[in-house]
């Protein structure tokens, strides 16, 4: 079994819709969306989602018919997260994630950490459901425990 699988339609049609919607200024990027099929922690939290910065490897390496030149950017999404979530925490994980992408004055991409826990925008974006994440992680890290418990029954 192999740890990454491509994006499914839905995903790819939210993630435009956020871009189009959120980051105008953004839509000039290629992005490539995998999902993630294992946990990842980093920190001692649950990753939902990443962001990397390809390389000029994984660049050449990620040339197809989409991005001819390759992709600019990898957003990586717990599968289980996604699967476990609703349209609006969708858009909230893409959102945040999208706000790590930074173009510097000379027109290079980056990748940039939060200003805070979060990024000042996002709070203020989810000021209904501050506690969204926190929530979903521990529904997705309970997921994978009892997978877990599940295996070893088995």
């Amino acid at each position: 079994m192999h740890r990454y699988e491509e994006a499914n339609e839905e995903f790819v049609e939210i993630f435009l819709n956020v871009l189009e919607e959120h980051f105008p200024t953004l839509q000039h990027l290629k992005f490539k969306l995998i999902f993630d099929l294992k946990k990842r922690i980093s920190k001692g939290k649950l990753v939902l989602a990443s962001i990397e910065l390809t390389s000029p490897k994984i660049k050449f390496f990620s040339k197809d018919k989409v991005a001819v030149e390759g992709y600019d950017f990898i957003l990586v999404m717990d599968q289980k997260a996604w699967d476990l979530s609703g349209q609006l925490t969708k858009e909230r994980i893409i959102r945040h994630e999208l706000r790590h992408v930074f173009i510097n004055e000379t027109g290079e991409p980056k990748v940039v950490g939060h200003e805070i826990e979060d990024f000042y925008a996002e709070v203020e974006l989810n000021k209904d459901d501050p506690e969204w994440r926190t929530k979903l992680a521990t529904l997705v890290r309970d997921v994978y425990e009892q997978e877990k418990f599940l295996v070893k029954e088995s």
